[in-house]
């Protein structure tokens, strides 16, 4: 049974690394790039609400993350799961927004129910 060097975990980790920040720079100017198309108007206000949803997302969970390769003192799942908490109150919020507006019953609807009484059973 042979180890895996600390040397390797590190470089493996500095792939990871640089990959990650490769990935983010692209993303940054593909952002700036769909700005531009943005300012145009001629988009779909629905899609345009999603989207800025998950731009959202994203960027609170690239801030706890900064924040915690920082030293924050807590543990990055805190912060990531209290992101998921006001992620799922958002939606929840839209949800029924959404659902009051349209009066149908959407499938998926009943795992939805049941889903939201576990969570409601924890919390």
């Amino acid at each position: 049974m042979q180890l895996i060097s600390e040397a390797a975990i590190q470089e493996a980790q500095d792939a990871f690394g640089k990959m990650v920040s490769g990935q983010l720079a692209r993303i940054t100017s593909e952002l700036n790039r769909l700005d531009e198309v943005l300012k145009a108007g001629r988009v779909d206000a629905r899609i345009l609400s999603d989207f800025r949803g998950a731009v959202e997302h994203v960027r609170t969970c690239g801030w706890h993350v900064q924040v915690w390769l920082e030293g924050d003192a807590r543990a990055l799942t805190a912060l990531l799961t209290e992101e998921r908490m006001s992620l799922a109150t958002r939606l929840a919020q839209d949800l029924t927004a959404e659902m009051q507006l349209t009066d149908q019953r959407t499938p998926g609807a009943a795992a939805l129910k049941e889903a939201v009484q576990k969570l409601d059973v924890v919390l």
